[in-house]
């Protein structure tokens, strides 16, 4: 198995590339063992000095604890993935919510997000999902590589803010809101 190693903006989080789909449809997050019971891999993972492991579609974002250096785990983390990761794995199917009962600028806020953000945000190994509108505040939720990234409130800010403003007038602002 081919891993390719790629840095983030957040230096407590490295990107694993892998040469496969692991999720159609969208991202897992695991924020503890006990949320990976179905993938003992990723347990072994968080035995080592992982806070978090992210599923992209191609990529596992691995975020540390502080305590740990990366030369300690980093060629761990790689032989697990190598040797622990399941042969006869599928690619895990997301199941988005319908949309029915969403307004529609919810509905345009995230079609912004799913075409000109979300690209952007998984190649620095994260996620965004928007968890609610209200009196023109988007509340999103950073994941992966994203959540506790030192740069994120410059990327919400600047970057994500700024975006939903352009394109979707009735956004005022943009507010990260932890889960």
């Amino acid at each position: 198995m081919n891993i390719d190693v790629q840095q983030t903006p957040n230096p407590d989080t490295l990107k694993f590339v892998l040469s496969f789909e692991l999720v159609q449809n969208g991202s897992i997050e695991f924020k503890n063992s006990a949320e990976a019971k179905e993938y003992p891999f990723v347990q072994k993972i968080f035995q080592i000095g992982a806070e978090l492991v992210f599923f992209g579609s191609n990529f596992i974002s691995v975020k540390k604890n502080s305590k740990t250096q990366w030369g300690e785990i980093l060629e761990k983390i790689q032989d697990i993935i190598k040797n622990d990761f399941p042969k006869d794995f599928k690619a895990i199917l997301v199941k988005k919510e319908t949309s029915d009962d969403k307004d529609e600028i919810f509905k345009r806020i995230e079609e912004v997000l799913e075409l000109k953000i979300r690209p952007a945000v998984a190649m620095d190994g994260g996620n965004i999902s928007l968890r609610s509108f209200v009196d023109g505040v988007a509340e999103v939720e950073l994941q992966g590589s994203c959540a506790g990234c030192p740069s994120s409130t410059l990327t919400l800010k600047q970057g994500v803010e700024r975006m939903l403003v352009h394109y979707v007038p009735e956004v005022k602002s943009v507010r990260a809101v932890s889960l």
